[in-house]
Formats: C-alpha cells, structure tokens, sequence
C-alpha cells in the first residue's frame, strides 16, 4: 500500500529523533546503575572515550525500524506482528546483546520464540516495564492511520499491559507533533489524560488500534483508563508539578530529575520524566531553567534512576522537535558512536516508516 510522501521536514526530525535517543542512551549508559549520590559529577559529562557505546534501548529502536521498513502493507496486523517478533528475535540473539537488556524484554521472547503469540498466557509478560516505551520512536513517525496501533503493538509484544500501553501512546503521540508542543508536552498529556477519562478521546474510536487490542479486549475506553490509574495519571500531574517548581530556578539547582515522580524504571515514570526534561529543553520562553538540548541529556541522565531510558527517550523527543537540518550538530553535540551503530543510525535516518 502506498502513502503520500512525507514533508522533508518529517525526514529530518526523524533523523534528529534517533540522534538524540542514541546519543541520550550512551549518555545516561554510563552510570545507569548509579545512585544519584554517586554521580561523577552534576549534571554528568558526556562520554569521553573513542566511542560512544549505546544500550539495549538504541538496540532495539534500531530493530523496530527495520521491521516497519519491511513491511509493505501495515494494515496487516499479522505480517506487521511477524516482522516486530522477528526482528526483536534477531536482538535477543545478538552478540552485542550484552547491555543490561530488561528482563521482561528477554522473558518475552523466549516466550515468543518457543511459539507463544503475545497475547497467549504464556506469551508477552504482564509488565508496565519502560521497554515498552524506549524503542518506540518508529513508530510515531509511521503514516496517520497507523501510528497509534502500531505503538501499541511494539508495547504489547513484549509488555501485555495497560499500564505499558497507554504511556507508550501518549509518548507517541508528543513525539509526532513536537514542533508545535515545545515546552507544554507534559501539559498536553494531562490534556489527552483527561479525555480519555471523561470519553471525548478520538483513541477509544482509532480502528486500527481497536484491531490490534482485539485479542485482549473489545473495550478499548476501559483499556484506556485502566491504563491511567494505578499510578500513570498521578505520576504525570507530579511531574507537571514538578515542572512549575523547577521554572523559577537555573538549571545548576535541579537536583535529581526523579524526585517527587519515580525512577523510570517502568512506563509512566520513564515517560513523565523525559516529558518533563524536554518541556525544560524546549521552551521558547526566557525562564532561567530553559536547558539546551545537550544540557537537556545530561541532566536526564545524572538521575537516581534507570538513566539511560529517561535520557534516551527524552533525546528522542527533543530531537523530534526540531525540524532544522543537523540540530544536535548546531547545539554543539556530535556524538562517535561505534561504527556498527554510526552506520545503523544513519541508514535508518534517512528511511521514515511509511509501510
């Protein structure tokens, strides 16, 4: 099936959106496992080395990609499902596959791999764990009828859970229209929160993501809300908070970004938190807590959490805000990722997942 073609500017964001979660990844790889109160230095100073070695989250960005990019026709759900597996299958074997790669991820696909379909009991994992949302930016740039669906379904292959699902979404959906979000994607995502619970969501009604919820449930508003509550819709108000508070101060007075909202370590909080850092990262205005993008990675990844997922998928969505050619490049950040990934990104960049 054939699409329009994307604006240039579309291209550009995407490649500006996978620079920034690769170089957001290496970043806050570096101290992943440290406490806050050991950080090297405040806020984290970007890799020194020869290279800049990224994690299991730029991994399997990378291979969410290439399984849209073989697909022809998106509509088909199964072929769509076959080609994620496939290639997910492909990173759980991977020789570099030696990161810290998330235990609900590999569970999954050894579930996967010995036949389950995801929505079998013995097939993904019940889990609200941020793999769900760290490798997603494909498929916020994939065409309009799909985007949605398509987002939920990388999430449910390996995270059969509402709770991974709906942050998933609403990280989709501010990555596909950052431009016109900057500095208000938090208050943009208590918006969507809000209609969700009160009905006048175009979610509930998205056919394609109906079709894709399909083998868990035929109620998808129910779905929706159970994925605000036990935790999702409070953690983005306490982030929102938290933002208000740290816009009167300059950026050396932040502290560590997950106080007051979590670790990161599951959905809701890895995507409160990268909401909150590019809000910080991408406002227009002169507050004296605006942060470039650069400053925006280090200080997602000088956190007491899992620093890697919040600088990556905050990177993502930075770069995804910005429709300049070459942005990180302007901003002064030029990251030599190892040649393998250099060349994946790359190849990637310049190929939007249109289907």
């Amino acid at each position: 099936m054939s699409h329009p073609t994307a604006p240039a500017d579309t291209q550009i964001r995407y490649a500006n959106a996978l620079t920034g979660l690769a170089a957001g990844d290496a970043w806050g790889y570096q101290v992943e496992f440290t406490s806050y109160a050991q950080m090297p230095a405040y806020p984290v100073a970007p890799p020194a080395g020869r290279w800049w070695t990224i994690s299991d989250d730029t991994q399997m960005t990378i291979a969410l990609h290439w399984a849209l990019a073989e697909v022809t026709d998106f509509a088909d759900i199964e072929t769509v499902t076959d080609a994620i597996t496939r290639q997910f299958l492909l990173w759980q074997v991977d020789p570099d596959n030696t990161r810290a790669p998330g235990r609900t991820c590999m569970t999954s696909l050894r579930n996967l791999r010995a036949g389950a379909r995801w929505y079998d009991t013995d097939g993904a994992v019940e889990s609200a764990g941020c793999g769900a949302v760290m490798r997603l930016v494909p498929t916020a740039f994939a065409p309009q009828p799909y985007w949605l669906g398509l987002t939920a379904l990388q999430a449910v292959i390996t995270h059969e859970h509402p709770r991974a699902v709906v942050p998933a979404l609403l990280l989709a959906d501010a990555i596909r229209h950052a431009p016109e979000r900057r500095g208000r994607f938090l208050e943009h995502a208590l918006t969507t929160a809000a209609q969700i619970y009160n009905g006048t969501s175009t979610w509930t009604t998205d056919p394609y993501l109906r079709e894709v919820l399909a083998p868990i449930t035929g109620d998808v508003p129910s779905y929706l809300v159970d994925g605000l509550n036990d935790g999702t819709a409070d953690i983005l108000t306490a982030a929102a908070a938290r933002l208000e508070q740290l816009r009167p101060l300059p950026p050396t007075e932040f502290g560590d970004p997950c106080v007051g909202i979590g670790e990161g370590w599951e959905s809701a909080s890895a995507v409160a938190l990268a909401l909150l850092v590019a809000d910080l990262a991408t406002t227009d205005n002169d507050s004296p807590a605006a942060l470039t993008g650069p400053e925006g990675l280090a200080w997602a990844s000088t956190s007491n959490g899992d620093s890697d997922s919040i600088a990556c998928i905050a990177g993502g969505l930075i770069g995804s805000a910005h429709p300049e050619n070459g942005y990180w490049a302007a901003a002064g950040l030029t990251p030599t990722f190892e040649p393998r990934y250099a060349d994946e990104i790359l190849a990637a960049a310049s190929r939007l997942p249109v289907g």
